[in-house]
């Protein structure tokens, strides 16, 4: 066969095997799916987000209002007269439900006196302080002098329970049968003398007061701390 159709002849055959193979398919395209809006969804979010908004601002505002009311400057014990040293007006952000007398009536509380022992920084309530007499009717207050040896070192305040029990005298053998014990509670404790001497004012009912009066003169006697009664 001449070379010119050899050459036409390989030409034709590649010509149909191209013809015979099968097309590549494609892919279909596809229109994108569109989503629906859910109007009572977004309307939800909005809402609970506008609810925190004012649940915080409620919440700034109540933490940043302050309110002037009466609060104890000093240590007051209780029964002694309100100066105004003991006294003092302070702004703050009163807890829900406590009790508080307002800044405005700082005066009418002064000479009156503290129903219970009041603590520096202590807010006031409307019942901390009275204007009637004190003692009350069936107590006394009976002054107590004490030295070293005869009071606790330490942590006896104005407000705490205390027993005054009589003594022998020094070198003299124990009392067989039961001391005398009147029970009390501290209402002042003087500065300490030079010697180390203590005045104690002692509440007590007015019963006692004479039994404690005889026991301080004697000087025979001990000043006992003892737990509050519940």
């Amino acid at each position: 066969m001449p070379l010119l159709d050899k050459i036409k002849k390989k030409a034709d055959d590649s010509a149909a095997t191209e013809q015979e193979q099968p097309a590549i398919p494609t892919a279909a395209t596809t229109a994108p799916i569109r989503q629906r809006r859910r109007p009572a969804f977004i309307a939800l979010g909005v809402a609970l987000i506008i609810v925190c908004a004012l649940g915080a601002l409620w919440l700034v505002d109540r933490l940043s209002t302050t309110t002037p009311v009466v609060v104890a400057a000093a240590d007051v014990p209780e029964g002694q007269r309100l100066t105004a040293e003991d006294l003092t007006v302070t702004d703050v952000t009163v807890p829900s439900g406590v009790a508080t007398v307002p800044g405005s009536d700082l005066d009418t509380l002064i000479g009156q006196r503290a129903v219970g022992p009041l603590e520096e920084g202590a807010l006031l309530a409307p019942g901390d302080v009275s204007g009637e007499q004190f003692p009350a009717s069936g107590t006394a207050v009976v002054g107590v002098r004490v030295s070293s040896g005869q009071i606790p070192t330490n942590d006896v305040d104005p407000g705490d329970p205390i027993q005054i029990i009589g003594t022998p005298r020094e070198g003299d053998d124990p009392p067989t049968g039961d001391a005398p014990v009147i029970t009390g509670t501290v209402q002042a404790i003087s500065t300490p003398s030079a010697e180390g001497e203590v005045v104690v004012d002692v509440l007590v009912s007015t019963d006692q007061s004479a039994t404690l009066a005889a026991l301080s003169a004697t000087g025979r006697i001990s000043v006992v701390l003892v737990p509050e009664e519940e």
